[in-house]
C-alpha cells in the first residue's frame, strides 16, 4: 500500500513539474522504479526550463529521454521483423487472434451474451472489426456499456467511445459511473474508462466458445503426444 501511495505522489509531483532528482530524494525510491512510474508524463517547456536551473537534474532528464528513445528504437525494430513474419494476415488468422483475445478478456459467465471489456481503444477497435468483419455480426446488434469515474466528463467520454467504435450513441447503455476518482488509479490507463462491447445471442457465444475449446483441445493433444514416456526401471 505504501508503494501505491508513493507512486501516486510521484505522479502528482511530476505533473507539477518537479525534477526526477527532487522526487527521488523526497520519496527515497530507486532510480529505475521512479523512471518507470513517471515515464509517461510529458513536461511543458516552462517546466523543463525550471528543471534546467537545478543543474545536474537536467542530466538525469536527458538520461530518461535517451533510455526512452533507445527502448522505442529497439521495439520498432522488433515490430518491423514481426511485420515481415506475420503479414499479410488471413481471415483465419484474425479469427484465431480474436478467439484468444476472448479467452483472456471475454465474458464467460452467461451463454446468451458475448462481451469483451478493455480500456485500450486499439483493442476495442479490433473487437468491433472481429465481430463485424470476421464473425459477421450486424453492427446494429452491438451494444456498448461504459465504466467511467465520477470526475470524468461523461458526455465527452460517450462521444470518444462512439467515435472510436463507430457505434451510434443510440446503441449505448447508460454508463456505470464509479463513485471513486480516476486520479486514484495507481497503474497506467488510457484515461477514458473501460469499454464493454456486448452482443446478445446464444449462437455467436457458442461459436466463439466452441472455437476456443477446439484450439485448446488440439494444443493438449499435441502436448500429450509429444511428452516423452517415463523411463521404466526393472
Amino acid at each position: 500500500m505504501v508503494r501505491v501511495l508513493d507512486r501516486q505522489e510521484a505522479v502528482r509531483l511530476r505533473k507539477l513539474g518537479k525534477s526526477f532528482t527532487y522526487i527521488r530524494k523526497k520519496l527515497n525510491v530507486a532510480k529505475g522504479t521512479l523512471s518507470y512510474w513517471i515515464s509517461g508524463i510529458k513536461l511543458t517547456k516552462e517546466q523543463l526550463k525550471n528543471i534546467q536551473k537545478e543543474g545536474r537534474a537536467l542530466q538525469v532528464e536527458r538520461y530518461i529521454k535517451t533510455r526512452k528513445e533507445q527502448r522505442k528504437k529497439i521495439f520498432d525494430t522488433f515490430c518491423e521483423i514481426e511485420r515481415a513474419n506475420l503479414l499479410p494476415l488471413t481471415k483465419r488468422d484474425f479469427l484465431v487472434a480474436g478467439l484468444f483475445l476472448y479467452l483472456g478478456e471475454g465474458s464467460k459467465s452467461t451463454w446468451w451474451e458475448t462481451g469483451i471489456s478493455n480500456s485500450n481503444p486499439a483493442i476495442i477497435r479490433f473487437v468491433i472489426f472481429w465481430l463485424t468483419k470476421i464473425l459477421k455480426v450486424p453492427k446494429n446488434k452491438i451494444k456498448i456499456y461504459l465504466h467511467l469515474y465520477k470526475n470524468m466528463d461523461i458526455k465527452k467520454e460517450l462521444g470518444f467511445w462512439s467515435e472510436t467504435t463507430k457505434i451510434p450513441l443510440t446503441q449505448f447503455r447508460k454508463p456505470y459511473v464509479k463513485k471513486t476518482s480516476s486520479l486514484a488509479i495507481d497503474y497506467f490507463t488510457f484515461g477514458h474508462g473501460t469499454c464493454n462491447v456486448l452482443v446478445n445471442g446464444g449462437d455467436i457465444k457458442n461459436k466463439i466458445m466452441a472455437g476456443i475449446r477446439v484450439i485448446l483441445e488440439e494444443a493438449k493433444s499435441r502436448i500429450d503426444n509429444s511428452t516423452p514416456s517415463s523411463p521404466r526401471f526393472i
